[in-house]
């Protein structure tokens, strides 16, 4: 009786092949962690839910509590029914799902990896171990303002690419592509003035540990131009026309870290060769 009591409380074998740790492909923000007694997910790293699931070779089924305010302004408790469509790479560490719920229908793909910095290391296909520092600090600005920098070494030569692109030859194109792209996150600011995106703008550099920092400081050296008319299209009319100073691009190292959040990094930042120039 107790055998077959364990054994009817166990996973099936579709379900053992889906624990572990996963990072959405499209938003690194995204994770899902599934155990034997829970799957633990947090969309766009804003909440963290604990569920109970089930599934099989191509489908997953889970329910959540949700609520929404009704005509009175008063919240409303609901059962969010959830069901997954997905498929596993042959190696089985590469999830490809579409998700149906109250709300619609999210097509989105996973990473199955051991850490953040693995999910770095195979998502942008370059290696590279992480120095490790004795008194990290934490980076005070919203990663949403940080665009990647990717150092590695390859036949004792010292490879790198962005986020972006594939390489680091591009490094002044893809500064304003990346800025372009995250205008629309702080409109309001952008659209009052662009020193708003400039003061936050960086850039977070994982690179290898036996890269050194001057290194990265060479790799890195660029000057980003904006012509006054440009940047007046940003800020009221009755200072279009002035001079504006510079500001250095900030540039922070990235240093090894239990912590497996993209939100919560421990890093140093180090001088640069370079001005962010928007005068």
């Amino acid at each position: 009786m107790i055998i077959l009591l364990a054994f009817s409380c166990g996973q099936n074998s579709s379900e053992k092949k889906l624990n572990g740790d996963w990072y959405e492909i499209e938003n690194e923000y995204s994770t899902w962690h599934f155990h034997q007694d829970s799957l633990v997910f947090k969309l766009a790293g804003i909440t963290e839910e604990k569920v109970e699931w089930r599934a099989n070779k191509s489908e997953i089924e889970f329910e959540h509590s949700t609520f929404y305010w009704n005509s009175l302004g008063k919240p409303v408790d609901t059962i969010n029914k959830v069901l997954i469509n997905y498929k596993l790479s042959d190696n089985k560490d590469r999830f490809f799902g579409t998700l149906k719920n109250n709300y619609g229908i999210h097509k989105f793909s996973l990473l199955k990896t051991k850490s953040y910095n693995e999910y770095l290391n195979r998502k942008f296909g370059i290696e590279f171990t992480l120095p490790k520092n004795n008194s990290p600090e934490s980076i005070d600005v919203d990663p949403i303002y940080g665009m990647k920098i990717f150092m590695g070494i390859s036949n004792n030569e010292v490879i790198g690419k962005t986020q972006i692109s594939e390489s680091l030859n591009n490094l002044e194109f893809d500064i304003k592509r990346f800025k372009d792209s995250i205008k629309p996150y702080e409109q309001h600011q952008i659209e009052t003035h662009d020193m708003f995106l400039d003061k936050r703008f960086h850039l977070r550099v994982f690179a290898d540990k036996n890269i050194s920092d001057s290194t990265i400081t060479k790799f890195l050296n660029a000057t980003i131009s904006l012509k006054n008319s440009e940047a007046d299209k940003h800020i009221p009319e009755r200072f279009r026309g002035q001079k504006r100073d510079t500001l250095p691009i900030r540039i922070y190292r990235i240093f090894e870290n239990k912590n497996t959040n993209p939100r919560n990094l421990s890093a140093r930042e180090i001088k640069t060769l370079a001005n962010n120039v928007y005068n």
